[in-house]
């Protein structure tokens, strides 16, 4: 059912949006004219001639079909749009279209501009490759997986993304966070035990089943990636605040950090004192942990220390120093970006010379390095997935990293599309996403996602297409072809610098203080996922955070305000008594608004609101020797009902028309019309007392009382005066600045009979509004008006 929308006689939106859409080139004496042009038209409507000849009232309509039938023809709509939009699609589209809509890449390619782009996107992806290579690697170990993993995920997932996304500066591949999950997940999901050193392991048949279950997960969630995207469900992820996102990566990045400092430590095995000739580990690796208080204990207890390595110690602190002063010398001076983006790669080169040139990998220094990498492209893997083991336990894992993975990709690339002004396209994205894991996964690649730091870099660089990601991927297909033998003699303490390096960018210090000052409420959620995910571990961490998140929205919905409102002096609006100290109660009547949908959980809350305000008004009210004769409640916010809200109003009507007091229901929305009128409720209540806004129920009201002779204590010597069947209060949509409570909706009621005929001030104390017109935008605002 269409719900008629009137407006002023010539006196529509056309008036403001028309001319400018003829016409961009507008000079300032044209908008200058036309503006004074809409001026005139609004001062002769303003008029009460004006007024009273061009205002209708509008009506509220109640639904001339069942609910189910209104429902069924909601669908039955949205059926035949998509059927319309799919048909033109295949009626429109161009065989070019259609590659553009499998393929995205050629959108950009189409007009790609080689001489001004080509170069800035050589460089980008060249920074970010150097900056890839260490990273990958040492990201794979944090996983628990070989260190080829990690260029592997650089690699294949990087070329596919960048043939399908939409955004010019997400830098896809292996990242800090996933790697931790991973690395605290897998191990519950294979039944081997887990090595120490995934180069290196001591049994080859437990790190063989590790990496297959790491390939499996990556294709799961590459499943959940693309049914997110395919499905248009990105919007389950709004139920992570981002408060909760801060406080998970600030306390993964503290975790992550504190795993790597065994490296600096140059902790890695001791003898086993329980060591036999029928046991085959003579000797013990530094355990994997998560919690903070189990990690500080075996970093600094007396189990360790005896094996602290200074000569790792000395090396591994100084890479630390040149990477932080590199970062920092990159972020303060732009001419020293590149600083930034071949830090990582800056020291890989010098300690594999240093251990090179010096032997230190040898006695007695024995500095621990990297081991053999094997060469060569990643091998396929598709032949792994079936029979999956350990399912559930993988799923879980999968939806996990999924979530996180779609949190951090989205906002990365929605932040920097925002900052070079393009149009992101979140579907394409996860779809592209998606896609690039399933064929990661198919060949040898772990989970991979957007990161912070390299699209940081990509940006900064000045790259303008994904070709960027071409180019980078190209340049980790050549070290895998060429150069993965240099890497053996890589220093794991470097490996280690290289990533508390890169996760000391994840800790958002100055949210949380940003937080404790906005909002108390967001500052204990990133809190609580912080404190959770460094003391019980990152998926703890995330429950506790989200759980908390969930809680604080269903407190704020579940105990939504009631408020009691006045009439400002002079207006129609109405507004809030504690916030607007000027506002005036009307003699007779509770005016109260309801500030939420209404639903099951917070209906007693409410009725206890709607109560106490009624309490405290007929006590002030008796004090006055006066009665409450109606109590009209403003239904704008409540844009929803369900059956439980719907119960609630037909007692509550039916209790206070036992008490004879009427209750009226204003600036009902048409949902919630067609929801009250297929219970009955406007039939119990009286179709006259569903009012259209609030100014009409009071006015309503108020002839009510002067045709019943109601509160004539009150003193009020207002007399009704018939005028036309025209209700002469403006409409308030055309003239919204200051009257946002009184908007006319598609459903105000026209009062008929005589009570239609009558308003309860004389027509000559009708306010004149005051208007002005903003010059910027043209539009027709109306500040509070004057007595003439």
């Amino acid at each position: 059912m269409a719900y008629p929308v009137h407006s002023f006689d010539g006196f529509s939106g056309d008036h403001l949006s028309g001319p400018r859409q003829r016409d961009n080139r507008d000079t300032d004496i044209d908008r200058l004219a036309r503006t004074q042009s809409v001026k005139d038209q609004s001062q002769s409507l303003l008029s009460d001639d004006g007024l009273r000849s061009s205002y209708r009232p509008l009506k509220v309509e109640y639904p001339d079909k069942d609910d189910t039938q209104l429902w069924v023809s909601d669908i039955e709509g949205w059926w035949q749009k998509q059927r319309r939009k799919s048909a033109h699609k295949f009626r429109t589209y161009t065989w070019w279209n259609w590659l553009c809509t499998i393929l995205p890449m050629f959108e950009w390619l189409r007009g790609y501009n080689i001489r001004q782009d080509f170069l800035y996107d050589l460089l980008a992806g060249t920074s970010v490759a150097a900056l890839v290579v260490p990273q990958g690697m040492s990201y794979a170990k944090s996983a628990g997986l070989p260190s080829v993993y990690g260029l592997y995920g650089a690699f294949v997932p990087v070329m596919v993304y960048a043939g399908l996304g939409s955004s010019r500066h997400l830098a896809v591949g292996p990242v800090a966070v996933t790697s931790l999950l991973l690395g605290n997940g897998l191990p519950d999901a294979i039944d081997a035990p887990v090595q120490s050193d995934p180069n290196n392991p001591h049994n080859q048949f437990a790190q063989d089943q590790y990496n297959k279950a790491a390939i499996e997960v990556a294709f799961l969630v590459g499943i959940l990636y693309t049914a997110v995207g395919f499905l248009r469900l990105a919007w389950l992820t709004n139920f992570i605040s981002h408060s909760v996102i801060s406080g998970f990566m600030t306390g993964a990045a503290v975790t992550i950090a504190l795993q790597q400092v065994k490296f600096i430590f140059g902790y890695n095995s001791r003898p086993n004192p329980d060591n036999t000739p029928y046991l085959t580990l003579p000797s013990i690796s530094f355990p994997r942990h998560s919690p903070i208080q189990e990690q500080l204990g075996d970093l600094l207890g007396g189990t360790w220390t005896p094996y602290f390595a200074w000569r790792e110690f000395v090396m591994g602190v100084s890479w630390l120093i040149l990477l932080f002063a590199m970062r920092y010398f990159g972020q303060k001076y732009k001419k020293l970006l590149i600083l930034r983006a071949i830090g990582p790669l800056t020291v890989t080169i010098l300690s594999i010379a240093i251990v090179n040139i010096w032997h230190l990998q040898r006695a007695p220094q024995n500095i621990r390095v990297v081991g053999t990498i094997p060469k060569g492209l990643p091998g396929a893997s598709w032949g792994w997935f079936f029979p999956m083991e350990h399912f559930g336990k993988k799923l879980g894992l999968a939806i996990v990293v999924c979530l996180i993975d779609v949190l951090e990709s989205i906002s990365i690339a929605k932040a920097l599309a925002y900052k070079n002004k393009y149009i992101l396209n979140p579907t394409r994205e996860l779809r592209a996403l998606g896609i690039a894991n399933i064929v990661g996964a198919c060949f040898t690649c772990y989970t991979n996602t957007g990161s912070f730091s390299r699209s940081a870099v990509m940006d900064q660089v000045g790259s303008r297409t994904q070709l960027a990601g071409f180019v980078g991927a190209i340049w980790v297909m050549i070290v895998l072809l060429v150069l993965t033998p240099v890497f053996k003699n890589m220093p794991q303490n470097a490996q280690g610098a290289i990533i508390i390096v890169a996760v000391s960018g994840l800790v958002n210090y100055s949210e949380w203080w940003y937080l404790w000052k906005v909002n108390k409420f967001d500052w204990l959620v990133f809190n609580g996922a912080f404190l959770g995910v460094i003391f019980a571990g990152v998926d703890i961490g995330l429950a506790i955070g989200i759980g908390m998140s969930i809680i604080i929205a269903l407190w704020h919905t579940a105990f939504p305000k009631t408020v009691a409102l006045g009439q400002l002096p002079s207006t129609h609006v109405y507004r809030n008594v504690n916030q607007y100290p000027e506002a005036e109660t009307v003699d007779g009547m509770l005016l109260l608004r309801i500030d939420s949908p209404l639903y099951f959980a917070n209906v007693n809350p409410v009725r206890e609101g709607l109560a106490r305000h009624e309490a405290k008004a007929l006590r002030a009210a008796a004090a006055n020797g006066q009665t409450i004769d109606f109590i009209i409640i403003d239904l704008a916010p409540v844009i929803d009902v369900d059956a439980s809200a719907i119960h609630f109003f037909t007692d509550w009507i039916a209790d206070h028309k036992d008490r004879g007091i009427q209750p009226v229901l204003a600036n009902p929305s048409p949902l919630v019309v067609r929801q009250l009128e297929a219970a009955g409720v406007p039939k119990q209540l009286g179709r006259e007392f569903v009012v259209g806004r609030m100014h009409d129920a009071v006015t309503l009201c108020r002839n009510l009382q002067v045709e019943r002779g109601l509160n004539k204590s009150s003193g009020s010597d207002q007399k009704p005066v018939i005028i036309p069947d025209q209700l002469v209060t403006p409409p308030a949509d055309n003239l919204s600045a200051g009257f946002d409570d009184e908007h006319v909706q598609e459903n105000l009621h026209k009062p008929g009979g005589s009570l239609g005929r009558t308003v309860a001030e004389p027509l000559r104390n009708i306010p004149i509004l005051k208007k002005f017109v903003n010059r910027g935008d043209e539009t027709v605002r109306a500040r509070s008006p004057k007595k003439r």
